[in-house]
């Protein structure tokens, strides 16, 4: 789970039913299927969630997973239909919250333990029960605590997700041990609609590495998991217009049987080059005089950041992009796995594609002549010019970021203090000049003390520079479809930075909320 999280947006009544609610009525408490607590089917079933075997009930047709860890999904969970729906329609009525950070983006209601709604209430004291407690005790074989439960009401609309987790959240003695999800969804959700309950097989040392099991939305189908340290989950990013993946979630709580184990994770860089390279055959030579690298230090020393538009020479960058795309050509199915050949793990903590130390010789050209400039010291002594600072060490990766891929703030990928430095050069789908905001995606975002910083959106032949010091974070926002084969192409280095140059740096924070990165263009 990642630890460190933006503040949340505020409360919206997002798509309120207009439902005019009256009087509450008595409201006769919903009806589990009473399959799922005949010991006829709870014995068996127990004995398989316990042993990690393959469940099929064929009266209920409930199922349990044993891949990538125990799942059950038990359909048709409450007896009355009429129920299901009148509950489903309150809960449209409810405020939701617009929860946005690295990690998601969907709309969660407050705690329904506080609703006052008729059908809301009967289904709260349900699963409050002790027969509830019971039933799900003797199905998982786990002790859990009647008097600990999370209960949310959940929108997923278009383009919303929720990125790799593992949900496992606890203290020394207690913690979350099973996460259920009761849907409410169209009775003709498909997996064409999205919004799948993904589960990931995790490899030796305990990271997410592939999905290997997905669970499809179903109207009245109760889905839930036991939690641990390897129980990595996501929901997949709704691709309908037409419909919203409407649920009910929360956890069960109970006592631990295991201490807590941290995890820690290596993260390599490449190695620092001294080979040099000429600025004047490379960069826009607006660039290199020098009253533009004294206005380039003032903006920087202000704000901490600046964009370089048309970075480049506009003939060298247009020699770089036909590079690629010639090598696209003749790979037929363009250059991501010919050149970006390696995906970037484990999908807890990120996934995009870079380019690997062994095809190096791969990486055409210009490309290749801007990566060595980018490790040369000729470079070093201009951002030392622009930006006051002198660098300890350097470190560079070519990476590429499509649909479907992220980085996440995480306590697994805390990064060196310094000075990130990136060059973009994107792969627009066809009729796009621009990346579009309007997509949310793809942006890089720089954040502290869970307030936004500043947002980076990529662009063409664009150097950006961000001085990243104590208590600020980044993270890439999840591509999602609206992206399309548009692709966010990016030479990335981060140069660490000799403390002692930063005194002056320290003196302005800067104001809180959304700051524009200052703008050179020509």
């Amino acid at each position: 789970m990642a630890k460190h999280e933006l503040a949340q947006h505020d409360a919206v009544p997002l798509k309120r039913s207009k439902l005019s609610l009256q009087e509450p009525p008595t409201i006769v408490p919903p009806v589990f299927n009473p399959r799922y607590s005949d010991p006829a089917f709870s014995k068996p079933f127990n004995t398989a969630f316990r042993d990690r075997l393959v469940f099929k009930d064929e009266q209920s047709d409930a199922r349990l997973f044993n891949s990538p860890y125990p799942a059950a999904s038990l359909p048709n969970f409450l007896e009355s239909t009429n129920y299901l729906q009148k509950l489903r329609e309150e809960l449209l009525t409810e405020a939701y919250f617009h929860k946005s950070n690295d990690l998601y983006e969907f709309y969660q209601s407050e705690d329904l333990r506080l609703s006052k709604k008729p059908h809301i209430a009967a289904f709260k004291n349900a699963i409050y029960s002790q027969k509830f407690f019971s039933l799900m005790s003797s199905l998982t074989g786990i002790d859990l605590d009647p008097s600990i439960i999370d209960l949310n009401g959940n929108q997923y609309h278009e383009g919303c997700y929720l990125l790799c987790h593992d949900d496992d959240i606890k203290n020394e003695k207690e913690g979350r041990r099973i996460a259920f999800i009761l849907y409410l969804v169209d009775d003709d959700w498909s997996a064409a609609d999205g919004g799948a309950l993904d589960l990931f097989r995790c490899d030796e040392t305990g990271y997410p590495v592939e999905v290997t099991q997905s669970l499809v939305p179903v109207r009245n189908t109760l889905a839930f998991f036991e939690l641990s340290s390897v129980s990595y989950h996501q929901v997949a990013e709704v691709l309908t217009r037409d419909k919203s993946r409407i649920s009910i979630s929360g956890w069960f709580h109970g006592p631990l049987q295991t201490k807590l184990v941290s995890k820690t994770m290596p993260f390599t860089s490449l190695e620092s080059s001294a080979q040099d390279i000429s600025l004047e055959s490379l960069l826009n030579p607006d660039y290199l005089s020098e009253s533009a690298m004294t206005n380039i230090g003032n903006v920087f020393l202000e704000q901490s950041s600046i964009e370089l538009q048309k970075f480049l020479r506009p003939e060298i960058y247009e020699q770089l992009v036909q590079e690629l795309e010639a090598m696209g050509s003749v790979e037929g199915a363009g250059t991501d796995k010919a050149l970006w050949d390696v995906v970037m793990g484990p999908q807890h903590v990120r996934r995009y594609s870079r380019v690997s130390q062994r095809n190096q010789d791969q990486i055409p050209t210009t490309l290749s002549r801007l990566q060595r400039l980018f490790k040369s010291k000729v470079f070093e002594a201009y951002l030392t010019r622009v930006t006051n600072l002198t660098f300890l060490s350097a470190n560079t990766e070519l990476r590429m970021f499509k649909k479907g891929d992220y980085t996440l703030l995480h306590d697994h990928a805390l990064e060196r203090n310094g000075l990130d430095v990136m060059f973009s050069f994107p792969h627009l789908g066809e009729g796009k000049d621009e990346w579009e905001e309007s997509w949310n995606a793809g942006s890089t975002h720089y954040v502290a003390e869970k307030a936004n910083l500043l947002t980076l959106y990529p662009r063409h032949n664009t150097l950006t520079m961000v001085l990243r010091d104590e208590g600020t974070l980044r993270f890439v926002r999840y591509l999602n479809a609206r992206v399309g084969e548009s692709r966010r192409r990016e030479l990335s280095a981060m140069y660490t930075v000799n403390e002692d140059d930063e005194d002056e740096e320290e003196e302005e924070e800067g104001e809180e909320g959304e700051e524009e990165a200052k703008v050179f263009e020509n």
